[in-house]
């Protein structure tokens, strides 16, 4: 059963207090120049970055935060981590070692580029997202 955390100073500002996030539910959007090709990243911590060449409200917006969303959906829910070595997918059934950028698949030594949509987490993902993009 999830349970959810109460509000600090850290998660969010005080009354008068300035910030450069929005929520969005209970997700923290930050927009910030991420690295070349990359729109958007999910952190631990609710916290969803979007690239700020990204239009706030445009569709393209809110195909990455529907992406990104299902990733923290996933983190919330204990299917899928993440820390600075690896990455688990306990619905597929996969653990990835992360180095240069890259995915490597623990079981095959396969290489993946890391959001790669041949990726079960990335397939899932890009199912929500291709929903607005392709509406």
């Amino acid at each position: 059963m999830p349970f959810k955390l109460k509000y600090n100073k850290s998660s969010f500002p005080y009354k008068g207090e300035k910030h450069d996030f929005v929520h969005e539910g209970d997700y923290k959007i930050v927009r910030e120049d991420l690295e070349e090709g990359v729109l958007g990243e999910a952190e631990n911590g609710n916290t969803i970055k979007i690239d700020t060449s990204i239009k706030p409200g445009s569709k393209k917006d809110k195909e990455v935060i529907a992406h990104e969303k299902k990733h923290q959906d996933e983190m919330n829910e204990g299917v899928l981590a993440y820390d600075d070595d690896s990455v688990t997918d306990k619905i597929a059934g996969k653990t990835y070692k992360r180095k240069d950028g890259k995915l490597i698949d623990n079981d095959t030594g396969e290489s993946y580029e890391e959001g790669d949509s041949a990726l079960p987490h990335e397939a899932r993902a890009f199912a929500v997202s291709n929903k607005i993009k392709n509406s």
